[in-house]
């Protein structure tokens, strides 16, 4: 039918067959048996044939109007399925996760996706809610625990070590492997995050109340280390950078980070060179920035 109202809209703009035929690279009489076609299946007289052309009728001007509208968004579609196809960036590729992730491991590799990616638009979105792919409010989220949601690819990436941490200064020229917990001062995680197994850890080894800082961000919490302030749960990799100095603890938890899209989108060009880049980086910033240390 959609080939019956291109006819129809194309012979009304031109005000006749033999123009219609010309523009679509068919045929008269194939022009006038779709527009015939069309009438029929519609029940209405769309066009008066005369012998110098073709007239809407009331009918068909109606008709006309309605079906320029349709076609165009039909044209839409197709134009967005082109550019789905050949990867051309409609929209920005929205990635949802934490703020270490998205500043300290994401951020850091743009000039490699853009070297390789240089039309895909990103937005880098920092979140503390769970972010749905089946609602759209992101193309792809990355989490911390593993997510049980319908609909959804999951992807494993490289686990995240962490470590307690502390400044040079804050040391004081004391053994990092032999320090008193009791008589120290921590800084640790908010509960933005909900009971997260940051939190757990200081809860479970009687030391809330050493802890004099919370917040949700974890650059928060790497500064006021950096600043002497006290020893802070960080990341490897970031705490690395900053340089600072490991303490000796019990073991503290791993955090499994799991990269999300919805299943739909498992075969969209410009997703999938955003995965691809995602897992490089999480590899670069994990496992061989961490094997070099």
């Amino acid at each position: 039918m959609w080939d019956d109202i291109h006819c129809f809209v194309v012979a009304s703009e031109t005000g006749s067959l033999s123009a219609a035929a010309k523009r679509l690279g068919v045929s008269v009489a194939t022009v006038s048996r779709k527009i015939e076609s069309l009438e029929t299946s519609l029940k209405l007289t769309l066009l008066t044939r005369l012998t110098t052309g073709v007239e809407l009728t009331a009918e068909g001007g109606v008709i006309y109007n309605s079906a320029k509208n349709a076609l165009e968004k039909i044209s839409e579609v197709e134009r967005t399925a082109v550019s789905l196809r050949e990867g051309v960036d409609i929209e920005p590729v929205v990635v949802s996760s934490t703020e270490p992730i998205i500043s300290d491991i994401l951020a850091e590799q743009l000039p490699a996706f853009w070297r390789e990616n240089p039309d895909i638009q990103l937005r880098l979105s920092v979140a503390t809610e769970n972010i749905s792919v089946a609602r759209r409010d992101a193309d792809i989220t990355i989490r911390l625990a593993r997510p049980t949601q319908d609909n959804v690819v999951i992807k494993k990436l490289p686990v995240i070590r962490q470590g307690f941490y502390a400044s040079k200064a804050y040391l004081k020229g004391r053994d990092p492997n032999h320090l008193n917990f009791r008589q120290e001062t921590f800084l640790g995680m908010d509960k933005s995050f909900g009971e997260i197994p940051e939190s757990l850890w200081i809860t479970e080894q009687g030391l809330s109340s050493r802890q004099i800082l919370e917040s949700s961000s974890v650059r928060t919490l790497r500064m006021a280390a950096v600043l002497h302030c006290g020893i802070a749960m960080l990341p490897d990799f970031i705490a690395r950078r900053a340089g600072l100095i490991k303490i000796a603890t019990p073991e503290v938890p791993l955090r499994s980070p799991y990269m999300l899209f919805h299943k739909d989108f498992r075969s969209v060009k410009r997703i999938k060179k955003v995965r691809e880049w995602i897992i490089n980086a999480f590899d670069n910033t994990l496992v061989k920035e961490g094997k070099n240390h």
